[in-house]
């Protein structure tokens, strides 16, 4: 079984468990103090295994599309030395990888961060356009040291970090970002990101509305909260909502068609009655 494919059914027996302690609540076979202790527990494995699962799937897009052609020439030798490679990666953070590059992301690169909002993505959505290496990353951090570092290198860093479950170091650099530019949503809408992974669901939700209050257009919050809705809380009606609310900012490409797979579980599983949810915690 490919990791993939691993991951799925990780996370879709986490989203079981989650619904069976729902009925158990529903049937009072669980008071409510013991279902919120045990949801939490769940919903942090699953906001867990939906990142890795997102990782996963951006690994394997790159490989497939970033396989160097069978007749390239090989390297030249400079690209072999890593004392070049990581002066050439501290140049190219500095500089801003020329203005944005730096900031490839789609919830789930960034969808729509960095590029127009409402603009489509190659990228699986809310994660890196590219698989960072460890010179890449260790320039991303000697550039954020530095008290004028940019934002963009900033927010790189930071969604390096969420992508690694380094929850702690994410929260940090994307607080600094608000600390400067407090309506920036991109680092709003990842903030939920860290929340998600938290198990705070709701509080994840929270922060995307924040993003949309500010740029309804702002199509990576429009994904964040597609995913919340449906993995998360399990609304399967309001993860429909929420679905056509992205199609109507990005109605094409490869996020859209996912979107529509999803929305259509949505629409079968609402059909058939969604699980109770638990009460506010």
């Amino acid at each position: 079984m490919t990791r993939i494919k691993e991951l799925k059914r990780q996370l879709e027996v986490a989203l079981e468990v989650i619904e069976a302690l729902d009925a158990d609540l529903a049937a009072g076979r669980l008071d409510v103090e013991e279902h919120s202790r045990q949801r939490a527990e769940r919903e942090r494995q699953a906001g867990q295994l939906f990142v890795s699962l997102r990782r996963a799937q951006r690994e394997a897009l790159e490989r497939r599309t970033q396989q160097p052609p069978a007749t390239a020439e090989p390297r030249a030798a400079w690209l072999r030395n890593p004392l070049a490679l990581a002066a050439a990666a501290v140049l190219l953070v500095v500089v801003g990888l020329g203005g944005g590059l730096a900031v490839g992301r789609w919830f789930g690169g960034s969808r729509g961060a960095g590029a127009p909002a409402g603009a489509a993505s190659p990228a699986p959505a809310g994660v890196p356009s590219a698989i960072m290496t460890e010179i890449e990353l260790q320039a991303l951090r000697q550039a954020a040291a530095r008290e004028d570092a940019p934002t963009p290198s900033l927010l790189q860093l930071a969604h390096a970090a969420l992508d690694q479950g380094r929850l702690d170091e994410a929260r940090r650099v994307y607080e600094r970002v608000l600390g400067r530019e407090p309506r920036n949503v991109e680092a709003i809408t990842h903030v939920g990101g860290v929340l998600f992974q938290e198990g705070r669901v709701d509080d994840a939700l929270a922060k995307v509305e924040e993003a949309l209050r500010i740029d309804p257009r702002y199509i990576h919050a429009h994904w964040d909260r597609t995913q919340y809705l449906f993995y998360g809380k399990r609304d399967f009606p309001a993860a429909v909502k929420a679905a056509e609310a992205f199609l109507a900012v990005a109605p094409q490409g490869p996020d859209a068609d996912n979107v529509r797979k999803l929305m259509a579980e949505a629409r079968q599983r609402a059909g058939k009655g969604a699980p109770l949810q638990p009460p506010a915690r």
